[in-house]
C-alpha cells in the first residue's frame, strides 16, 4: 500500500506518518509489509512527483502556504478519480469542501485523539485493498518471495531463458516456468500478453504506439504483429472499464 502525507508543518508531518505506520503494524500486519509512506512538506513538491495511481491513499493538511489541501485535492481528482483522500486540519471550516472531492475522512489535529473515527475510516479503505494479490515465486537458492501484482511492470524471459519479473523497484529471476506464471497472472484483468512470452501490467502503460507499449518507467515493450489488433483492443477496453 502506497500512502502520501502532505503537511507543511514538519512536526505534524512526522506525527501523522508515524501514527499511520504504527496503526498498520498493529491492525493490518499483512498490508504493513507492503506499506510505503512518502512525506511531502510542500504541496508543489507533491504535484511535481504525482501521477495517477501512484498512491492508494493521500493524507492532506488543509491549511498550507501557497496551495491549501482542498485545492490540492481538486488537482488530484483531475488526475486520479479512485485514490482515497483524507484531510487533517486544525479547523472544521472546510468540512463541506471535503465532500466535493469525495474525501473518505476529515480529522482534526492531532489525529491520535480521534482513534475511533480513524479506525472506522481505515476499515473502509483497507476493505477496498483487502484483495491484495501476490505472486508466489522461488528465486535464487529456493528463497520464497511474494511479489504484489500491483508492483509488477512486466514479465519476460531473460538471456538465460529464466522468467524475469520486473517491478517498480527491482527484478526477480524465478525458477517458475513462464507457462505457470502466465496462467496465474492472465487471470487478472490488469495483465496482457502482448508478445510471445511477454506480459505487461496495463496499469503501468504510459502510452500505446503502433508497435510498442511505453511503460511509465520508460521501457518500450514490443507488441507482436500477430497480437497487435487484439492487444490494442484489450488495452483500450481495460482503460475504459477499469474503474467499474
Amino acid at each position: 500500500m502506497k500512502i502520501a502525507v502532505v503537511d507543511d508543518t514538519a512536526a505534524d508531518l512526522k506525527m501523522e506518518t508515524d501514527y499511520i505506520t504504527n496503526y498498520f503494524i498493529d491492525n493490518y500486519r499483512q498490508l504493513s509489509s507492503q506499506l510505503k509512506i512518502t512525506g511531502f512538506q510542500n504541496p508543489r513538491e507533491f504535484i511535481a512527483s504525482f501521477e495517477a495511481e501512484t498512491f492508494d491513499l493521500i493524507v492532506l493538511d488543509i491549511i498550507m502556504d501557497g496551495m491549501n489541501g482542498i485545492q490540492l485535492a481538486e488537482y488530484i481528482r483531475t488526475k486520479d478519480k479512485t485514490c482515497s483522500i483524507i484531510f487533517v486540519t486544525n479547523s472544521e471550516e472546510f468540512l463541506k469542501d471535503g465532500y466535493s472531492v469525495f474525501a473518505v475522512g476529515y480529522f482534526l489535529k492531532p489525529i491520535d485523539r480521534h482513534e475511533k473515527e480513524f479506525e472506522r475510516t481505515f476499515e473502509y479503505i483497507c476493505s477496498k485493498l483487502g484483495n491484495v494479490k501476490e505472486l508466489p515465486i522461488k528465486v535464487i537458492r529456493n528463497v520464497n518471495v511474494k511479489v504484489p501484482y500491483s508492483d509488477i511492470y512486466f514479465v519476460d524471459i531473460n538471456e538465460n531463458h529464466k522468467v524475469r519479473i520486473t517491478t517498480s523497484e527491482q527484478e526477480f529471476i524465478t525458477t517458475m516456468t513462464y507457462k505457470d506464471c502466465s496462467e496465474i497472472l492472465l487471470n487478472d484483468k490488469r495483465f496482457l500478453e502482448c508478445h510471445y512470452r511477454i506480459i505487461i501490467n496495463m496499469d503501468y502503460v504510459q502510452s500505446m504506439k503502433s508497435e510498442d507499449f511505453i511503460l511509465k518507467n520508460g521501457v518500450a515493450i514490443p507488441i507482436s504483429q500477430r497480437r497487435r489488433r487484439e492487444s490494442k483492443l484489450q488495452y483500450m477496453n481495460y482503460i475504459v472499464h477499469k474503474n467499474f
